[in-house]
């Protein structure tokens, strides 16, 4: 065979090699990104939850340790908003000038959610993920819900109340063919944790 049969044939070989090559980094990239936007669905999630988790504590004295409490508490419980009548001069601290009558204070109340999710809290949320909060408890993309704990660790001799709310990587990319790509689908994305005192997410808050 001679050199010109050779480079011939190597012609279409080499256009199927790069097609291979480009479809492969390509697949890789489409892959990672859609990675990526799943994460940031799901860091969305945990920091509503957590959210809600911080509003029940403020009312129950205590963090839910089920979904189905928090979502009742959210749906169908109440917040008191307390709002200052009057101007407090700076001689006087707020329970002196309360108990002459200088300022008074308005107690309102408002459904959980209106209170838990207000303007201020919207404007910090990514715009990309809408809040829902029927499917508020779900992990995007499954039928699997996030996994809930609560409880107290001792601080300092003091207990403390702690709460988790997680899920494994594996549930995060559910139907995604994540296998031998850069992530440990056995570890945890989580918000809280029942071993520090401690309301961050691990994402790098």
């Amino acid at each position: 065979m001679n050199t010109k049969k050779i480079a011939i044939i190597l012609i279409p070989l080499n256009i199927i090699l790069a097609f291979l090559i480009y479809n492969s980094i390509n697949s890789e990239i489409d892959f990672q990104a859609a990675a990526k936007n799943r994460i940031a669905e799901n860091i969305q999630k945990l920091k509503d939850l957590r959210q809600v988790q911080i509003a029940y504590k403020k009312v129950k004295n205590n963090y839910a340790n089920n979904f189905d409490d928090l979502i009742y508490f959210l749906e169908n419980d109440s917040m008191p908003i307390i709002k200052a009548i009057g101007e407090r001069p700076d001689t006087l601290t707020d329970a002196e000038a309360l108990k002459i009558g200088i300022i008074s204070r308005d107690t309102t109340y408002q459904l959980a959610k209106q209170t838990v999710f207000n303007s201020a809290y919207l404007k910090t949320r990514n715009k990309d993920f809408p809040l829902e909060i029927s499917t508020l408890t779900n992990i995007p993309n499954s039928n699997i819900k996030y996994k809930i704990n609560s409880g107290t660790i001792e601080k300092g001799k003091v207990l403390v109340q702690v709460f988790e709310i997680s899920t494994t990587y594996k549930n995060v990319f559910t139907g995604m063919k994540a296998e031998n790509k850069n992530y440990d689908l056995n570890s945890l994305l989580k918000v809280g944790s029942m071993e520090e005192a401690s309301l961050n997410g691990n994402w790098g808050e």
